[in-house]
This record gives C-alpha cells, sequence and structure tokens, in this order.
C-alpha cells in the first residue's frame, strides 16, 4: 500500500509557484503557471473571497447602522452600470456607489485613507467632481492629461494634522475600477497596483532581467513603466495583474 500521505505531499511539489535565484534572493518566475497557482489562491482564500463577489451588498443591523459596508466587486458592478450602460440603480444615488467604490477599495487593501478623519470624503467627492465621460477616459487612458485621476486621488489631503497622500489607494481604485468597468475588454488591466511590497521586490526584478534603466519607483508612471518592461523583457504573456497577484502573494511572507 502507498503511503498516501506521502504522495499527496509529492503531488504538492507540481503545485508550488516556480522560483529563480537573484543575488541570493529567491524570486517568483514570471509564468503563466505561476499566475494560475496564485489567482487560484486568492479566490480560495477566506480572507479575500467577499471582496471578488459582485452579491455581496452592503449589510445593516435593525438600527439602520451599517455592520458591512459591501464588496468592492458589488460597488464597482454597478459603478459600470452607471458608466457604460447609463443606468443609475435606484437604491443609490451616483455618490453613494462612489463613496461605498472607495470604502470598499480602502477597507479591503488596508490603505487607511481615514487615517487622516477626512481621507476617504475627501477621495471620494474628488472623483465626483470629474465629469463622468471624463472619469471614463481616465479609465481608458490612464496617462490621459498627465495621468490626472491618479494624481487627483493620491494628492495630499487638507486634513489639519496627519494630512496625507494616497498614491496607492488611488492605483488600487484606479485598477479595480477598470477590472470591473471594463470587463472583457482591452482597457480591464490599465493600471499598475502600486503597493509597498511590490516596490520593495520591483528592483530585484529589474535586476534578474537585466534592466539597466533607472526608474523612479516612488513615481507611479515611472512604476508602471518599470512593470511593463519587465513584463515584456520576460518574453511571457502576463497581465498587469498577474503580475501584481503573483508577486504581492509570493511576498508578502517573505519580507
Amino acid at each position: 500500500m502507498s503511503n498516501t500521505i506521502q504522495d499527496e505531499l509529492e503531488l504538492a511539489k507540481s503545485k508550488m509557484i516556480e522560483e529563480v535565484i537573484f543575488q541570493g534572493k529567491t524570486l517568483a518566475k514570471l509564468t503563466r503557471d505561476n499566475v494560475a497557482i496564485v489567482e487560484a489562491m486568492i479566490r480560495n482564500d477566506s480572507a479575500y473571497i467577499r471582496s471578488t463577489d459582485i452579491s455581496v451588498a452592503p449589510v445593516y443591523n435593525r438600527k439602520g447602522d451599517v455592520k458591512y459596508g459591501g464588496s468592492s466587486a458589488y460597488w464597482m458592478s454597478l459603478l459600470k452600470r452607471v458608466l457604460i450602460d447609463n443606468v443609475l440603480d435606484g437604491a443609490y444615488t451616483y455618490e453613494e456607489i462612489i463613496k461605498g467604490a472607495v470604502e470598499s477599495v480602502d477597507r479591503e487593501n488596508s490603505t487607511h485613507l481615514n487615517a487622516d478623519k477626512c481621507g476617504r470624503q475627501e477621495i471620494t467627492e474628488r472623483i465626483c467632481r470629474f465629469d463622468r465621460k471624463e472619469f471614463v477616459e481616465c479609465l481608458k487612458d490612464p496617462d490621459y492629461k498627465g495621468m490626472e485621476l491618479i494624481r487627483e486621488i493620491s494628492r495630499k489631503t487638507s486634513a489639519e494634522k496627519r494630512a496625507r497622500s494616497n498614491p496607492s489607494f488611488a492605483s488600487k481604485f484606479c485598477h479595480y475600477a477598470c477590472f470591473y468597468v471594463f470587463e472583457g475588454t482591452e482597457y480591464q488591466d490599465n493600471y499598475s497596483i502600486y503597493d509597498g511590497i511590490l516596490k520593495t521586490v520591483l528592483p530585484l526584478y529589474l535586476g534578474y532581467y537585466k534592466i539597466v534603466r533607472k526608474y523612479d519607483l516612488g513615481d507611479y508612471k515611472d512604476y508602471r513603466m518599470a512593470v511593463d518592461s519587465i513584463r515584456k523583457v520576460s518574453g511571457i504573456e502576463i497581465s498587469r495583474n498577474g503580475f501584481d497577484h503573483l508577486l504581492w502573494y509570493y511576498h508578502k511572507g517573505r519580507l
């Protein structure tokens, strides 16, 4: 009789993320199989399941107070109906949809917008000030008017104390907006996620792929160009979404 446990462990080896070594550091190899492994793990991880479910609406207690604010997938799907289908759900105003989207992305990604006591409200108002057609253009073209959408969301809040800029949140909001609003189109993968983990490990991947151009990884435009240069030089067709998820999931417990 075979040893079932050992057989299972041996089989598990074939499901592990393939790795490469660079300057004594272990990196995730850029392959579509690795991306698929990570996407499967994220979609089966209880910490992230609700965020990707478009049916997960807000939950209220008997007093009408919010117990759970709804998933980013839920709010972005409503945003798609407004921006693409020109249909406004009678349950919410456009401003309420933007507010729900801002709060859900902030909550699910731990970007701490309200560390300054005003971030969520201010950023909601900034996004709402965009003409809706121009908002769509900004999502379709990240470089529109010098990355106006990223710049406007990122810029420092007006809080008297602890005023802060929010480039990580800005990238995540734009990323998930495109992911749901433009599902199945060429625009779905427009925005890279700007994240502390990714920013830390990106120089290793630039080095591994012998990319000598210097990028300012503190600047979102340069950061996105650095990601794209790695994707191109790797010779493997991987989406920005897949690249972000692979590096983030692989390295988040290793730093």
